[in-house]
């Protein structure tokens, strides 16, 4: 993430109840609407499923996150990107005291580059680093993040944790 010159920015979450375990979400930084609002509630059997609960909410943010600084090392690296697909598990147990807490989020980032490059090794040992959002949870969640390299044309790709 840019800091565009600033000191800090603040990014905003507004949460309006709607029934049950439901919340609808709008997000802004500093007023401004970023995207549509969205949809959140409990798993079952507590809530309806009607959309993303919290642990998927949080998987999602760090395998956005991660897949961004990704790419934007890749980018800066000067590698072609013909995309990329992520998959962010959030595991979620008891803790000692019986209650559920997220023991830890498993993130699989598979872009596919045309072709093999001599920097996606260095890319792939320093993009954790510029994710903010992982960099950050890890200090109390467990991160497990893998790259599973996308060559086209190859038959499999290299992976890297």
């Amino acid at each position: 993430m840019h800091m565009r010159n600033q000191e800090e920015r603040r990014f905003t979450v507004n949460l309006t109840h709607k029934k049950k375990y439901q919340f609808l979400s709008r997000a802004s930084e500093d007023g401004r609407p970023h995207g549509q609002p969205y949809l959140s509630d409990e798993p079952d059997p507590i809530g309806d499923n009607a959309g993303p609960s919290t642990p998927a909410l949080l998987a999602t943010a760090l395998g956005h996150c991660l897949s961004a600084a990704l790419m934007e090392a890749l980018r800066h690296s000067h590698v072609d990107v013909l995309g990329c697909d992520t998959d962010a598990t959030a595991v979620v147990r008891p803790n000692q005291e019986g209650l559920p807490r997220v023991h830890h989020v498993e993130v699989t980032v598979r872009p596919r580059l045309a072709e093999r490059h001599p920097r996606i090794d260095r890319c792939a040992e320093i993009f954790e680093n510029y994710c903010t959002v992982t960099s950050s949870v890890k200090r109390g969640v467990d991160v497990r993040v893998r790259v599973e390299w996308q060559i086209d044309g190859a038959d499999a790709g290299s992976s890297h944790e």
